[in-house]
């Protein structure tokens, strides 16, 4: 395991490797499950609960529910990838995690809707791709708040002693 690198980055590396097929598989698909319709209705039950059905990002999301599965699916995967970046071996990859992560996590996300014009009863379209890029971003905006905190709390700790 020397030359591949730390163990933590096998693992991370292994786990995107995993997670970048489960979204081959997916779209791979002709037909995907009813989760589309029961997200849709999940959605529209959320937010006649809390009141919030003329905003109009809630319009969008409950309209198109399948954006919304993009996006969670690729915010997991962008966050695989900065895992992974972050535990590379090699220091220029580590420096650079963020920009590593959004490079590969959006042509991913172009791959994918590219693959899509392969199958059967799909199609590609911008507008997932959008959902795509905007998990990954989201994801590594994410990151970078819970790394400032985590920071901001060790800086506040190490005052108070």
């Amino acid at each position: 395991m020397k030359g591949v690198g730390s163990r933590k980055f096998v693992v991370c590396l292994t786990l995107t490797i995993l997670y970048a097929a489960l979204i081959f598989y997916l779209s791979s698909q002709s037909h995907l499950p009813q989760a589309a319709s029961e997200m849709k209705d999940l959605l529209h039950k959320i937010v006649s609960i809390i009141g919030v059905r003329y905003f109009h990002i809630f319009e969008f999301i409950i309209s198109r529910p399948d954006k919304l599965e993009h996006f969670m699916l690729f915010f997991g995967f962008g966050t695989l990838l900065r895992l992974t970046a972050y535990h590379s071996r090699y220091p220029s990859i580590r420096e650079n995690a963020m920009l590593v992560t959004l490079m590969i996590g959006i042509g991913y996300g172009a791959l994918d809707e590219v693959h899509q014009m392969l199958v059967p009863c799909r199609s590609p379209s911008i507008y997932d791709f959008v959902a795509d890029a905007a998990g990954i971003v989201c994801a590594q905006i994410f990151i970078a708040l819970v790394m400032w905190v985590y920071m901001y709390v060790k800086l506040q700790n190490a005052r108070n002693r």
